[in-house]
């Protein structure tokens, strides 16, 4: 996540808050409510004097920035399986499946924990430094890798490395776009996480290209080399100066305590943290199983995990699409059960064309995974006044990016990938991802009372 996406950020704040307007009017009354609050609206940049543009070309510039920025960061960790499936069959192959989940388990972590504290530097002003660490590290950390010749140093560059920098970009980045937009912000997010797939497709099929014909270290220059050009056009575009749009303002709480006091709340982040802890299962071992137990060639393995991120191109911007007429929640229980199905149904497949068709309905189901919970969390049921709905994203995704780093690792254990066994992997997965869907019901069923009552 992982995205996994703006989404995730808690530096989407702007886009939630002006969002939701109308419940910061009448917020809950909760324990939290009673405390003394700072409204969310004071921190907005159109409460510094400045009024977003909601279109023209500096914000549709900060779209195409954003798109780059989906594709530097989750475009490389949804990439992450092809590079699974050739460090197990050559580069790191002394190593076990489980180990060299980490190494893309960290990555996804890295980039939802890091926005965690990104957010608030971006609060405070620190933008540009921000971007432009990020895309360093990004860039430095891709090209450590291409040199690379053991399991530690792929480990840090690929995993700490790109990793810490794709957090530092990702999180400034969308709520700077953010920003920028009101009718037309769930569009505009939607074409930037767009990236995240264009990414996840390119990159492993070049991977798969160039790999037997320039070897490995060549074939992560020629990706790092395009990084970096993103990563140019990334800088030119965000750092450029900006009164009153780029942060500026006091930086938010990392802790709301009261929210651990909160049935509802502490049920909707074990959910996610259940179902995170499934996400990249089927990412990561996508080549690996069409390889071993499919018995495909190289080349149709690597296109399965292209197809998959094919599939989640449409998943990201489905939610925003259906936000007008279905409820978040709504959206995201029933793609997580849908997902919970998918994984226990992977253990059935036994043809290629079987497992185009599963790679296709996974990856739409993985798009909306990591698109829908952030409008869910904006209720006030999950976030009861506008004050908390910041602090309260970053805690629940942080707890998400746990399971994340987890996952993989956990079935790379259960895995037996030579043998081509990964039963126990997909049971794990499969199960993991139902009780994420039972964590889920307790928020839905407390979000249709809440709208259900007549509102004074």
């Amino acid at each position: 996540m992982l995205a996994s996406d703006v989404d995730k950020s808690n530096g989407n704040l702007p886009m939630i808050a002006m969002q939701n307007s109308s419940h910061s009017e009448h917020p809950l009354q909760t324990p939290i409510a009673d405390e003394k609050q700072t409204s969310v609206h004071e921190e907005l940049p159109q409460q510094r004097g400045f009024v977003p543009p909601n279109g023209g070309f500096e914000a549709w510039s900060l779209v195409f920035a954003g798109f780059l920025v989906f594709s530097n960061t989750w475009g490389l960790v949804s990439s992450f399986g092809a590079f699974q499936a050739f460090y197990l069959r050559d580069l790191l192959s002394t190593q076990s499946a489980s180990a060299i989940s980490w190494i893309g388990s960290v990555q996804a972590f890295l980039v939802v924990f890091v926005g965690i504290f990104a957010g608030p530097l971006y609060d405070r002003g620190y933008l540009r430094s921000l971007v432009f660490t990020g895309c360093s590290l990004t860039v430095f950390g891709m090209m450590m890798t291409s040199l690379s010749k053991s399991y530690y140093q792929v480990l840090l560059a690929q995993g700490f490395c790109a990793g810490l920098g794709a957090g530092l970009t990702y999180i400034p980045t969308m709520a700077l776009i953010s920003s920028y937009f009101t009718t037309k912000r769930p569009i505009a997010v939607g074409l930037a996480a767009v990236g995240s797939s264009v990414g996840g497709v390119v990159f492993p099929i070049m991977f798969r290209q160039l790999q037997p014909q320039i070897g490995f270290g060549w074939s992560v220059r020629c990706i790092t080399f395009i990084n970096l050009a993103f990563a140019v056009c990334i800088v030119l575009i965000l750092c450029k100066r900006r009164e009153g749009a780029a942060g500026g303002g006091s930086a938010r709480s990392l802790l709301d305590m009261t929210a651990v006091r909160e049935p509802i709340f502490l049920s909707w982040t074990a959910g996610l943290f259940f179902l995170f802890l499934a996400y990249y299962i089927p990412l990561f071992f996508i080549v690996s199983y069409a390889r071993w137990v499919l018995g495909t060639s190289e080349n149709m393995a690597f296109y399965m995990l292209a197809i998959l991120n094919g599939g989640s191109c449409v998943g990201r911007t489905f939610p925003y699409l259906l936000g007008q007429r279905v409820k978040p929640i709504y959206t995201l229980t029933f793609s997580a059960s849908l997902g919970s199905v998918l994984v226990f149904s992977w253990i059935g497949v036994r043809s290629s064309a079987a497992y185009i068709v599963w790679c296709v309905l996974w990856g739409f189901v993985a798009g909306v995974l990591v698109t829908a919970p952030t409008s869910t969390m904006a209720h006030p049921v999950i976030s009861p006044h506008m004050g908390v709905i910041g602090t309260r994203m970053g805690m629940s995704w942080s707890v998400s990016a746990l399971g994340s780093i987890i996952g993989s690792p956990i079935a790379g254990a259960l895995a037996d990938v030579p043998a081509g066994n990964f039963l126990h992997a997909q049971i794990f997965a499969g199960t993991v991802m139902a009780i994420g869907v039972i964590c889920l019901t307790a928020p839905l069923l407390a979000v249709e009372r809440y709208d259900r009552k007549p509102k004074n």
